[in-house]
């Protein structure tokens, strides 16, 4: 790509955001260019594994017959993990493994690979291994005009009417451009991905699944118990996903090594029951923002949008839908903006009022009051934990007492962590953070 080089519009990112967006800029007639800085798309880039059937149709409606998929979920289980018990919260849907299903696992360097090459099938132009140094703007007397395309790391430029910012969370662009300050340590997590290796029929019988249905287990508490953090499983076609993260502050407060805790996660004996016989395919790491609302950049500036994890598209354990949605919802303001030949803030302002639209952004603005939380109480996920793995087994226990003193054993427990009421709230404020309300 040269300095002659001119598109109707740029993308910085072709992860599943920047995807979307040049998908339906170019279904639309729009001349696209879609850079990505790295050797292909999705070759650095990680997710838990599961995309979501009904937002995923919203951008492109025949994905079931042409994505590259693996597993439809019919079994989602939240696990209390801890030393030598587990307490399994779950629900089994069969009507899930019928289309048009609910979830569906994937492997993310094949999905962003096939994203692209939709937008790239629609007519955008897809650039590899191209870094994107700053953002190219008219020239004025005093200070400097919108924004009219991109300069690259090799010092070439190519202009455009709109750039569109997709980069991810480090969003180093977006930055530069004045549209959002520094993420602080305490809004940013950090998490690894192992994909292991098994046949498919031993994958079947140990997560009780038939041929094609999936299964999600997401686990609190042990081994993160260091410091609030998730763990997870998601089973592929042949393999298993194990991922495991937690907020960057409280890894560097408490001195955590991250793939140290991914090892004493597989030694635990009920997940090492699930993995025995596995080979280790891949490791991945990824930085996910959060904070909500509050933390978001502003979306739009004179020839410029910004869409996806730069937009902190997060909401739970949901990101990647949310970010082709933001994706798709920037596509349709260029288009608009297209057609009337003004790419002014004033006619991109409209991207703000249909994200607000959304239902994912009534859901990120509780996001907020859950990081507050668990500043203060950093301690939440390990008393929930232990306490309810110790009512369990005092529950379960076939000892010889009356049902009475088995009540107040149980009630002894709770009281002796902390108040019941912090208990239950700690609860539902997990239950948020861990995309379960």
């Amino acid at each position: 790509m040269n300095s002659l080089a001119s598109f109707d519009a740029i993308v910085v990112g072709a992860g599943p955001a920047g995807s979307s967006a040049a998908l339906h800029m170019a279904q639309n007639g729009m001349r696209v260019a879609l850079l990505e800085r790295g050797d292909s798309p999705g070759n650095k880039n990680m997710f838990g594994g599961a995309i979501y059937t009904e937002p995923m149709m919203e951008i492109v409606p025949d994905f079931l017959q042409e994505a590259p998929l693996e597993r439809n979920v019919t079994r989602d289980s939240l696990w209390f993990l801890d030393m030598d018990s587990a307490v399994e919260v779950g629900f089994t849907g069969l009507r899930f493994g019928k289309p048009p299903y609910n979830k569906i696992t994937v492997l993310r360097p094949q999905f962003d690979r096939w994203l692209a090459n939709k937008a790239v099938q629609a007519g955008a132009t897809l650039q590899t291994k191209a870094v994107v140094r700053d953002l190219l703007y008219e020239k004025r007397t005093l200070g400097r005009g919108r924004v009219k395309g991109v300069i690259l790391d090799d010092g070439s430029a190519a202009e455009a009417d709109l750039v569109i910012l997709a980069e991810g969370v480090v969003a180093s662009i977006t930055k530069k451009a004045g549209l959002v300050k520094p993420t602080p340590a305490n809004l940013l997590s950090l998490w690894i991905r192992e994909v292991i290796s098994l046949p498919k029929e031993k994958i079947e019988d140990r997560f009780l699944l038939e041929k094609n249905e999936g299964a999600v287990l997401a686990m609190v508490g042990y081994p993160t118990t260091q410091a609030i953090g998730l763990a997870g499983i998601f089973t592929n076609r042949d393999s298993i996903s194990l991922t495991l993260g937690m907020s960057i502050d409280k890894i560097a407060r408490n001195r955590v090594a991250i793939p140290e805790l991914l090892t004493r996660l597989k030694e635990h004996p009920y997940v090492r029951r699930l993995i025995a016989g596995g080979k280790s395919e891949a490791y991945a790491a990824h930085m996910i923002p959060h904070g909500g609302k509050a933390a978001q950049p502003k979306f739009y500036d004179d020839g410029l949008m910004v869409a996806g994890d730069a937009a902190i598209m997060v909401s739970g354990r949901r990101g990647s839908d949310l970010a082709m949605l933001s994706g798709k919802a920037a596509a349709e303001t260029a288009v608009h903006a297209r057609a009337k030949q003004d790419f002014s803030a004033a006619i991109l302002k409209g991207y703000k009022g249909r994200l607000n639209h959304t239902f994912f952004m009534k859901n990120i603005q509780q996001a907020k009051d859950t990081v507050k939380y668990y500043d203060n109480h950093s301690d939440a996920d390990y008393l929930l934990n232990t306490a309810i793995n110790e009512l369990a087994y005092e529950f379960f226990r076939a000892g010889m007492v009356t049902d009475k003193e088995k009540v107040q054993r149980m009630a002894r427990l709770v009281l002796d962590k902390q108040a019941p009421a912090k208990t239950v709230y700690d609860l539902f404020i997990g239950l948020q953070n861990w995309g379960v309300l």
